[in-house]
């Protein structure tokens, strides 16, 4: 078999792959999404059931990429929480990564349940006495906050910021102002130096 051809089904292979975990991806992530929706129509209609007295914030979300600032941002959370007996959602978001000419990769699910371990370590040592959801998802993380914020009708955003601003700023982009000018709801950002 001439080289060429040995290239192009190399190709297709990889092409193929790639496109069954993109679908394993999609599939988990809307179960994912259909589930915490459920859960938080339930909560509402327990919280109107019980008429709890009003509070500033009744869930807040707190979104952490595991480096200094998002952990920053995670101790206000859970300080804002408590202050208001408030629910705290931690998200952490597996990006996908555009590939040229091949659409988007997304994580593997090796990828994920290393970031659910991650994010259960994290947890088990900074939120061990406050009521919490942890979640792990696949795609851009400004679009996935925003897209949580309204299916489980978070009350405020937390997030950290790497502080970046000029060139590396116009080239990275800046996901916490993504979700800053995204949300429907108010967001703080933590700078973590």
């Amino acid at each position: 078999m001439p080289n060429d051809e040995k290239d192009r089904l190399g190709e297709k292979l990889r092409q193929k792959a790639a496109a069954a975990q993109n679908l394993w991806a999609a599939r988990s992530d809307r179960e994912l999404i259909a589930r915490l929706k459920r859960a938080a129509e339930e909560r509402l209609a327990k919280e109107k059931r019980e008429k709890r007295k009003p509070r500033a914030f009744n869930r807040i979300l707190c979104a952490i990429d595991f480096g200094r600032s998002s952990l920053k941002a995670l101790d206000l959370a859970k300080q804002i929480a408590g202050e208001n007996d408030a629910k705290l959602y931690v998200v952490h978001v597996c990006p996908t990564v555009a590939v040229p000419l091949g659409g988007t990769l997304t994580s593997t699910p090796d990828a994920e349940k290393s970031a659910q371990d991650r994010l259960r370590e994290v947890a088990s040592r900074r939120l061990s006495d406050l009521p919490h959801e942890l979640i792990v998802i696949t795609g851009d993380p400004a679009e996935r906050v925003v897209e949580l914020q309204s299916v489980l009708n978070i009350d405020l955003i937390v997030v950290g910021t790497h502080g970046r601003s000029g060139v590396p700023r116009f080239f990275l982009g800046s996901v916490a102002d993504r979700v800053v000018r995204g949300a429907a709801c108010p967001v703080l950002t933590i700078r973590g130096e």
